[in-house]
């Protein structure tokens, strides 16, 4: 796969949530609320953003992030893989850095990495 195809489907599956509020037990509720709702759409967001492409996607919780990227805190990575609609062969990985803490929630696209 060629570094501009790395950037066509970057720009579709660049996602950037980032919640701050004060520190209080509702917040921590709206946070996992936040983050529940967020896995539970976002195979559908991205298998329709890169549909248009031929490809699709798949959240792999059975892949370790450190074992695709080995950077710092690279165990707080959500691991997806985008392969080709027609032959099921895997593109690409998309890995998204997930840091919650007691009033922030962070969900951010921290790399692509070829496999």
């Amino acid at each position: 796969m060629e570094k501009s195809s790395i950037d066509v489907i970057k720009k579709h599956v660049d996602i950037k949530l980032i919640f701050e509020g004060p520190s209080d037990w509702s917040i921590r509720e709206y946070i996992n609320v936040i983050r529940e709702y967020l896995m539970e759409r976002l195979p559908i967001i991205l298998n329709n953003t890169l549909e248009s492409l031929g490809l699709e996607a798949s959240i792999r919780e059975d892949l370790d992030g450190c074992k695709i990227l080995s950077k710092p805190g690279c165990e707080k990575y959500l691991v997806v893989e985008i392969y080709e609609s027609s032959s099921n062969s895997v593109c690409c990985y998309i890995l998204y850095r997930e840091n919650i803490g007691d009033n922030t929630y962070e969900f951010i696209l921290e790399d692509i990495v070829l496999p």
